[in-house]
């Protein structure tokens, strides 16, 4: 039998800030095109939302990803925040990943005007260091442009997040790397070390994976960073028992809603729970497309692969498992599946069910 869902709410996207450059291990963008729907009607629509939430008609989260880079204008920004406000949290941290370069007097206003809109920090995600970050984030210069916004920043008495990608070519590096992060001034409010999620471009790089004795050995500097949402780190082995026990549950999914210029005017004028019912509708019509979970697992325990390590969160987090190819949200890191995943796929299933199995064994892998 396929597996159900219980939709739990939407996310809805709007690509209005296109990246300056693409990461190889993004897991949200392969493009460099954004919507041309003015970000006004995206904001209208979503407190059309909110309200009918605060009506007490419905208990579903509503969250947003509007990107895939942070680089707003101001008032974009301010908009930003007041969607963030109706969730109950402040929108004061910005994303480093995605800017455009600026020259150094252009970056102390546009950081001033930052400051001034309510932003208290920043977060960066790195790679690495030197060049190595640079050719992993797919921009020359990219690892001291982070740094010096980082740095003028904290003169600034501004905060940071800090998420560090652990991969086998990184590894060597990170004791650099934690030395100039510690030689950077102002508060860190959080460090963390993580591996990539190996989803949409991270897939070609699985040879950088991390092992379960690579794991085990970390220095103790480094694997004390191993904290927060995704601090689990498992192998494919060690994973999949872990998900034969709810592999028969409902899947606890946000589903995600793409915005647009080619849609909005169907979102206007259709009601809140004919847009909710119509999303979920086409998640289940996917997901009983696909193959049956407990067969796909036991097909693959039985498998040969590398043990590679997959991160995990918290218990319980909710995930987006939408089987569209790219249908990712910020706040739900996928992790794909090793790669004897196709080849597993390949024999279970008939042509025309191989390349949903082979992306349903990707979702398995990740989290519940």
């Amino acid at each position: 039998m396929p597996r159900e869902i219980e939709a739990r709410g939407l996310i809805f996207s709007l690509r209005h800030a296109p990246c300056a450059h693409i990461c190889r291990y993004c897991l949200v963008s392969e493009t460099r095109k954004g919507s041309k729907l003015p970000f006004a009607r995206f904001e209208r629509l979503l407190h059309r939302f909110y309200d009918w939430k605060d009506s007490g008609q419905t208990d579903i989260s509503i969250r947003t990803f509007i990107g895939p880079s942070f680089d707003y204008d101001i008032d974009t920004l301010k908009g930003v925040a007041r969607l963030r406000a109706r969730r109950g949290n402040p929108f004061e941290i910005l994303n480093l990943g995605g800017l455009r370069m600026r020259d150094a007097e252009a970056l102390k206003v546009w950081l001033d005007e930052r400051l001034a809109a309510g932003i208290v920090g920043f977060h960066t995600s790195l790679a690495g260091c030197d060049t190595v970050h640079d050719r992993w984030n797919g921009r020359a210069g990219d690892f001291d442009y982070q740094i010096s916004i980082l740095r003028m920043a904290g003169e600034r008495g501004m905060v940071r997040q800090e998420r560090l990608f652990l991969t086998q070519n990184t590894l060597p590096l990170f004791d650099r790397l934690l030395d100039i992060m510690e030689g950077i001034p102002g508060e860190v409010r959080s460090r963390i070390v993580t591996p990539f999620f190996y989803a949409s471009l991270a897939r070609r790089y699985e040879d950088q994976r991390l092992t379960e004795e690579i794991r085990d050995a970390l220095p103790e500097r480094i694997a004390k960073l191993r904290r927060g949402r995704f601090a689990e780190w498992r192998s494919e082995r060690e994973w999949i028992p872990v998900l034969m026990e709810t592999a028969s549950q409902p899947r606890k999914i946000a589903m995600k809603l793409d915005v647009h210029e080619g849609n909005i005017d169907e979102l206007e004028s259709a009601s809140c729970e004919d847009i909710f019912a119509k999303q979920e509708r086409l998640y289940r019509e996917d997901y009983r497309r696909m193959p049956i979970i407990r067969r796909a697992l036991r097909a693959l325990r039985r498998s040969v692969g590398p043990q590679g390590l997959y991160a995990a969160p918290r218990p319980g987090a909710e995930v987006d498992g939408h089987a569209r190819a790219g249908n990712r949200d910020q706040d739900s890191a996928g992790l794909s599946g090793a790669p004897v995943t196709a080849a597993i796929a390949a024999n279970l299933f008939d042509d025309k069910q191989s390349a949903v199995a082979g992306l349903l064994l990707s979702c398995l892998l990740c989290r519940e």
